[in-house]
Order: structure tokens, then C-alpha cells, then sequence
């Protein structure tokens, strides 16, 4: 039998309070390469979180991995475009995740 409380607090996640709305992000994540203001580097942003303050952006930079604010960011605007793959899974479909 699954433990429903454990798996609640290890994949709860911070979400906006109530009534708010989430701030937009930014950068757009299909962008080829971003400027940080903070490292003066080019880089590509391949995540972001929700925290209390706002959007925290996930910038790869020179094989160096870095965690800044969307002010910190500068978007070059130049667009990669994703081949159109089919998804592997389904609407509705029971997925499972793991983290390390």
C-alpha cells in the first residue's frame, strides 16, 4: 500500500498564495541562448521554479549550471524550434516519476 501522506510532502511544491496571480516568466524557454547580467556570460536557460519572490531560472553556462532572478536576464529573442516528436505518454495516462 502507497503511503499517500510521504509521497504528498516529498513532491509538494510551492505554489502562488491564493488569488494571486503567477508573475510571466521572462525568457522564453525555446530560446537558443539568454545573457546573464550577474556572470556577464551567454548561456541557455533549460528550467525554472516558483519561489515566494518569483521565477528562479536554471541557466547553463559554459558546462556551469546557475540558479538567477529573471532581472538578472537578458533574452536574445532568437527562437529554437523543437521537432515535433510524439509524446510519450498520454493524456490521462499514470506516469511515475523519479528523483534522485
Amino acid at each position: 500500500m502507497t503511503n499517500l501522506v510521504q509521497n504528498l510532502e516529498q513532491c509538494w511544491y510551492i505554489s502562488p498564495p491564493w488569488g494571486q496571480r503567477i508573475s510571466p516568466l521572462m525568457v522564453n524557454l525555446l530560446e537558443r541562448r539568454v545573457y546573464v547580467k550577474s556572470a556577464k556570460a551567454f548561456g541557455y536557460c533549460y528550467g525554472v521554479e516558483w519561489s515566494l519572490q518569483g521565477w528562479k531560472y536554471e541557466i547553463n553556462t559554459c558546462n556551469d549550471n546557475i540558479t538567477v532572478w529573471g532581472s538578472e536576464l537578458i533574452g536574445t529573442g532568437n527562437l529554437r524550434s523543437l521537432p515535433q516528436q510524439k509524446p510519450v505518454f498520454g493524456l490521462g495516462e499514470l506516469v511515475e516519476f523519479r528523483f534522485h
